[in-house]
């Protein structure tokens, strides 16, 4: 039976064992959520904002594809050979050497369920020769579709500074894709790719850890943070989620989760298309992202009022991205609250939490987003007072050098990885 967060911290109380550090909110980044069947929104947030697209880029990539083989240019058995400059791009990739013929539908598995970065250059080199061309045609489909934001240099997401999109574009982009060619859900749903012996898994996190899942796209580099376009179906609804700017693949899913499924309830009546768009330059992640900067340290003695936690994580990237979820879809409740992450390391949980709200308020928050499917449990004033209480111990207990050993994890830099 899972341990309720009230329960852990009396258990804790009680041994005297808890070490408490909260971490501030950022700001939520980009969300729409909207429905599949009728582009509709539920929920918008800073839709308009400019955001590297990264890998959902391949999105784009798809739909050019789709649509070369609908007006009967290719088929999904047309081979490409892979050339020199299709087999350049960094991982993610699959690795084929210079001349091996390849069919446009492994190609768009690989790129679909695998995210690789090869796969999408050659099909750039299938349908319009070279990969120059095909930005320009990447370019000319935007502006048919109406992605106003949007601009395009190369086929796989990899980082340019004049490659950019909008939540609201890649809305309309996965709405195209999802009604105008409906076959292609095989590939976004599949759980992975079988190349001779071997399986590669689907780098959308959400189709474990949610069953109601089935799609569609990640995208990842530093810059942009972890990006998602996922679909579900929810009571009968398919439901499409695009989270921009997470802090980790498992981060996004969680965050799409969290969004997708307490939207599902809300009515759609706003278009996608009506949404604005802002212009400007999108912001650069890769300090946040992989400079492990932005989580800052509060103070307990700022919780205060009624609140509410959202569920155990194990890590502060994942509790982060769903606060900033339930406060881009709740958006009323959190109008005087706080938020945080509060860590407790001798149970390596981190838990997100919203304070200062009242009884009234975090009890209907958490009946809705339970009802929804997500988690959640009312935390009374007490418990907030323990959380002060106990403040005074972390030091004594060697709190501050682990704090200082947190902070330093959290400040190592990784290592840029490539888009996926």
């Amino acid at each position: 039976m899972a341990t309720s967060f009230t329960t852990m911290i009396r258990v804790l109380l009680a041994s005297g064992l808890i070490l408490l550090a909260s971490l501030t909110a950022v700001n939520a980044n980009p969300v729409v959520v909207y429905d599949g069947k009728t582009g509709k929104v539920m929920v918008a947030k800073d839709a308009g904002k400019p955001w590297f697209p990264a890998s959902l880029t391949k999105l784009m990539t798809a739909y050019i594809v789709f649509q070369a083989i609908e007006q009967g240019k290719i088929t999904a058995k047309t081979k490409g050979t892979v050339t020199k400059t299709s087999s350049a791009p960094p991982p993610s990739k699959i690795g084929f050497r210079p001349g091996k013929k390849v069919s446009v539908d492994l190609a768009l598995k690989a790129l679909l369920i695998y995210s690789a970065n090869d796969m999408a250059s050659l099909l750039a080199e299938i349908v319009s020769g070279t990969q120059a061309d095909f930005a320009r045609l990447m370019n000319a489909t935007a502006r048919d579709l109406g992605m106003t934001g949007s601009h395009f240099v190369n086929p796989h997401g990899l980082y340019h500074k004049e490659q950019y999109t909008t939540a609201r574009d890649m809305a309309i982009l996965s709405y195209a894709l999802l009604n105008k060619y409906p076959q292609a859900r095989k590939y976004y749903s599949a759980p992975h790719l079988k190349l001779g012996k071997k399986r590669l898994r689907n780098r959308n996190y959400l189709l474990r850890i949610w069953d109601k899942a089935d799609g569609m796209k990640t995208g990842f580099i530093c810059p942009s943070g972890f990006n998602l376009v996922a679909t579900a179906k929810v009571n009968g609804r398919l439901v499409v989620g695009v989270v921009f700017g997470t802090r980790s693949g498992r981060a996004r899913a969680h965050k799409a989760k969290v969004v997708m499924e307490t939207a599902a309830g809300y009515p759609a009546t706003t278009s996608i298309t009506a949404l604005q768009n802002e212009g400007g330059t999108p912001p650069n992640l890769r300090k946040r992202v992989c400079g492990g900067t932005g989580l800052r340290m509060v103070s307990a003695d700022k919780f205060s009022g009624w609140g509410a936690t959202f569920g155990k994580f194990k890590s502060a990237a994942e509790a982060e991205a769903v606060i900033n979820g339930i406060q881009a879809v709740k958006v009323n409740a959190f109008s005087k609250a706080g938020s945080g992450v509060v860590r407790i390391p001798f149970t390596k949980d981190f838990v997100p939490v919203t304070y200062n709200i009242s009884k009234s308020t975090s009890q209907s928050l958490c009946q809705q987003v339970k009802g929804a499917g997500g988690k959640c449990e009312v935390v009374t004033p007490s418990v907030f007072a323990s959380f002060a209480s106990l403040s005074g111990r972390e030091k004594a207990k060697g709190g501050k050098s682990a704090r200082k050993t947190a902070k330093k994890k959290r400040r190592k830099r990784r290592k840029p990885a490539s888009d996926k």
